[in-house]
């Protein structure tokens, strides 16, 4: 991982939009701003009607002088590429750039990210803007960096207008050269599909019944590549223009459809984080007790791009949009954070890698479809009391802000993931509707054993050096897999590292064929078994595994699979206790080099994936230096000669750590020895 955020200080901030306040506030806000303790904004994004009011006619002036008051106050900015939000000069006489629904139906002027990436005029202005804007700003002494676009791929991350179609015959033409190899490749066979002209060749389109899932597999590689190539010449002009300025994307929910570690290699330096866990707060299928704290799964996959990021817009108040009523947009409000909340949601981004930190926003607007998405400040900003919790992370950022910069994550495991097996679960969606609570089951597992955790991309693992620093790796969905991608697996094990694969891995191809047995051999030869048989779980029934070494009887939904030992070296781990095949294994491990490998045959639980630890001997890292209950978070970091940790407690009660080790918290500046309790939304930032 080379990509990676590095500036001179922390950056404490907050989403500033002067267009949509009268001038006259301005430097009233930009005062208290810096009164905060903050010291950057981030602006421009969605001001492209400002900057181009008539086309090609360009307009500085506005945030020229609001750039002169960031100035005067000692404010950094960041400023926003506007491409999210075309004007309506640019929309209603070039209609070609407009996004379509999957129906074909034009998505016209009057919300956001209404047009389509592949269209060759939207590209054209969208290049031109960018540039403009580049030139203007590249010697401001206030701007340090770029965001491209906004949020790529929100609200909806397709598009099927005319010029996507065309695109795509393109994409296909590139990859395969002749119909005859994407004839072979998509199994056209199948349902008399074939094709005999590139003009019959389209994205998906409504038809009566099941669509080619291997035409869908390549139809979300070309959404990705689309994506990414729309951000990437943003990036190439910036960068030619001003090198000296940082470019980077505030991912939201980790971009859908979009292969992240690719787009962070290709369209910015670093990566950066749009963090609302009232999302999480809101989601009832989440467990009560790991809810909000489920969020830190998508900051570690952020840090499994960019070791050090941003995070550009985060939650500092009760979040909601409203207007959708016509196009079926459900409308929301969040709750309102509670008293501490907002703070230690703050010091998790932080702790997880976050050198830079801005909320959004600062005020809330008292009109649009975000009327309802707060910031620090209500509309008639008489409660203060999130300002005030801003103020005080401010005077710790303060303090302890050379500490977190000077300082790294350091994570003894990891979870791999792959974006061809993502898009097979949007593909697949009897199983693939659980894949991502599969991953968090075992994100659970090891946060609530004080594991730090790096989510990683398969395309970010070059050879087994790279895994090197963690004592376990999960792989929880490898459906399709190649013995390339094996290849730096076995080198980690082989060193002496756990790999755990989850069920369904490697049965298909990258061109998403089903593996004959001779084609899956150099997995079943990793792995030590095969599977004998397989079932999903009858509806209105249940599957449970008994494990071995401590007779804990945990679930084993969703899918099974029965395994076959293909060697003497390969133990049990655990094995089912009902139906057909009960007494079957399900769980297996085999020793190979130095380490061990093992494949689950069940869709992951916290519970199985907690007693699969334990039965690997998985311990927590921290237990020598203290008692730390399963209800706290902890993210270990070092610089190279010191350690350090943040405690988190997402709970709304005390929860009691017991030292064995002197410590010293940093934010409330005093030692920490024996027994002491975390109060609700409690942080502790400690040396040891």
């Amino acid at each position: 991982m080379t990509e990676t955020y590095s500036y001179n200080s922390f950056l404490y901030g907050v989403v500033y939009y002067p267009e949509q306040w009268p001038e006259e506030r301005w430097e009233s806000d930009l005062s208290r701003i810096a009164q905060t303790g903050m010291n950057v904004v981030r602006m421009g994004e969605g001001a492209w009607s400002v900057w181009e009011p008539e086309e090609g006619r360009y307009d500085f002036a506005m945030f020229d002088r609001a750039l002169a008051l960031c100035e005067r106050h000692g404010l950094k900015a960041i400023m926003g590429t506007p491409t999210y939000t075309p004007p309506a000069w640019l929309t209603e006489n070039y209609p070609e750039v407009l996004r379509a629904s999957f129906t074909g139906t034009r998505l016209a002027h009057g919300s956001r990210r209404h047009y389509n990436y592949t269209s060759p005029l939207y590209r054209k202005k969208s290049e031109a803007i960018t540039e403009a804007l580049a030139r203007h700003y590249r010697d401001h002494p206030a701007v340090i960096g770029w965001q491209i676009d906004n949020e790529l791929n929100c609200h909806l991350d397709t598009s099927f207008a005319e010029s996507d179609h065309e695109a795509f015959r393109i994409w296909c033409r590139e990859r395969y050269q002749t119909l005859d190899a994407l004839n072979q490749a998509w199994g056209t066979a199948f349902w008399s599909q074939t094709y005999t002209d590139w003009d019959q060749v389209w994205l998906p389109r409504p038809t009566v019944t099941y669509q080619n899932p291997n035409l869908l597999l390549d139809f979300y590689r070309f959404t990705s590549d689309a994506t990414i190539r729309f951000g990437a010449k943003q990036y190439e002009i910036i960068k030619a223009i001003a090198p000296h300025q940082f470019v980077t994307h505030n991912a939201f929910q980790s971009m859908t459809n979009v292969d992240l570690p690719a787009f962070v290699r290709e369209a910015v330096d670093f990566v950066s984080y749009d963090s609302y866990p009232e999302f999480k707060v809101c989601d009832l299928s989440l467990s009560a007790e790991f809810r909000d704290r489920a969020e830190s799964r998508l900051l570690s996959r952020m840090r499994g791009v960019s070791t050090k990021f941003m995070v550009l817009e985060q939650q500092s108040g009760p979040s909601g949009q409203i207007g959708g009523i016509l196009n079926g947009n459900p409308d929301y409000l969040h709750p309102t954070p509670k008293p501490g909340q907002m703070r230690l949601w703050c010091w998790n981004s932080i702790a997880n890698g976050a050198d830079g930190l801005l909320y959004f926003r600062w005020r809330s607007l008292p009109y649009g479809a975000e009327a309802h998405w707060n910031g620090l400040l209500y509309h008639d900003e008489r409660n203060t009391w999130r300002l005030e919790e801003a103020k005080r992370l401010g005077e710790e950022i303060k303090r302890v802000g050379a500490t977190l910069t000077e300082t790294r994550c350091v994570s003894q495991a990891a979870i791999l993931y792959d974006y061809d097996n993502e898009s097979h679960a949007r593909i697949e969606r009897m199983t693939g509707k659980y894949r991502d609570s599969n991953e968090l089951a075992v994100y659970q597992a090891l946060s609530e054993r004080h594991f730090s955790v790096d989510v990683r991309g398969l395309l970010t693992i070059q050879s087994g050096a790279d895994l090197a620093g963690y004592r376990i790796v999960f792989f929880p969905h490898a459906h399709i897999l190649t013995a390339a991608d094996v290849k730096p697996l076995q080198e980690y094990v082989d060193a002496g590292g756990t790999l755990v694969f989850g069920c369904w891995s490697s049965y298909r191809d990258r061109k998403h064929w089903c593996y004959s047995a001779e084609d899956k051999a150099f997995y079943e030869d990793l792995v030590g078994v095969r599977v004998a048989d397989f079932t999903t779980i009858t509806p209105g029934e249940t599957s449970t595994l008994r494990f071995n070494h401590s007779g804990a009887l945990v679930p084993a939904p969703i899918f099974n699979e029965i395994l076959a030992a293909n060697g003497a070296d390969v133990s049990v781990l655990a094995a089912y206790t009902s139906d057909y095949y009960a007494g079957q294994p399900g769980a297996t491990v085999r020793r190979k080099g130095e380490g061990r490998v093992v494949h689950f045959g069940a869709f992951f639980t916290p519970e199985n994936a907690a007693s699969l630890l334990d039965a690997l001997g998985i311990e927590d890292p921290l237990a020598t230096k203290a008692e730390i209950p399963a209800a706290i978070q902890a993210v270990l970091r070092t610089n190279d000669q010191e350690e350090f940790c943040f405690l988190l407690n997402f709970t709304k009660t005390n929860q009691p750590v017991t030292f064995k080790e002197p410590a010293f918290d940093l934010l409330e500046e005093q030692k920490l020895t024996g027994r002491i309790e975390i109060p609700p939304y409690g942080v502790r930032f400690v040396r040891w």
